[in-house]
């Protein structure tokens, strides 16, 4: 979800008027992906991940940041009452540290995932103050504290994705820039990357559906 700050900048608007276009468009995503999912059979895309919020983001102007939170805790209550969320059976879920949240949002937060934990057909995440470096560490300090041996199957068996159970990410389609900034560090050294050169707001149902297109298209070897 990269670029909002971007396209309010490009309209000349408060950079607030970008996060909002930004939730607008996970909106729209969500409907694609439903979408997309009811068209397709085989291979149904089941899990999806969008990263709104990350770690480094808690450095930006302390305006900016309780704006997103006020923005996240609207956005969270309204998907708590979706008819689409609750009419696909939609469970969501808001992965990431929540140390730094304000109350109103946690509440949020629980409230959201409270009003989906009983759907199952699929499984939306929504990163908040997550940071892939910080994943690791976690795991890390996990295993450590259970005084078990740091392994690469240890470390894999806490990361986020196997603690909530769905499967590791094999796709990342990345707007605006040309790198993953760490997103889901440990387990994506064998995903396929997809960019799009236009910011976030700006994405199309088009884009989407190309970009599922050319993941179909690829040979997919898993660095074999």
């Amino acid at each position: 979800m990269d670029g909002n700050r971007r396209y309010a900048k490009q309209l000349d608007r408060p950079v607030l008027f970008g996060h909002i276009r930004g939730a607008r468009k996970a909106a729209d995503v969500r409907a694609y992906w439903m979408q997309t999912a009811a068209d397709t059979i085989d291979h149904r895309p089941q899990a999806m991940t969008v990263w709104a919020f990350s770690s480094d983001n808690h450095k930006r102007n302390i305006d900016e940041v309780r704006g997103l939170f006020r923005i996240l805790e609207a956005e969270f209550m309204d998907m708590a009452y979706c008819p689409l969320i609750h009419l696909c059976h939609i469970r969501v879920r808001i992965i990431g540290s929540k140390e730094r949240l304000p109350p109103a949002l946690l509440r949020a937060i629980e409230i959201l995932e409270s009003a989906t934990e009983h759907h199952s057909q699929f499984f939306y995440q929504i990163a908040v103050g997550y940071g892939g470096k910080l994943e690791v560490v976690e795991a890390v300090n996990e295993i450590s504290a259970k005084g078990e041996k740091v392994s690469e199957r240890a470390i894999e068996e806490h990361t986020i994705c196997a603690k909530i159970g769905v499967p590791p990410v094999d796709f990342i389609v990345r707007t605006s820039e040309h790198r993953t900034s760490g997103f889901f560090l440990w387990g994506t050294q064998n995903a396929e990357l997809h960019f799009i050169d236009k910011l976030w707001p700006l994405l199309t149902a088009k884009d989407w559906c190309a970009s599922l297109l050319e993941f179909g298209a690829r040979e997919i070897r898993n660095g074999l």
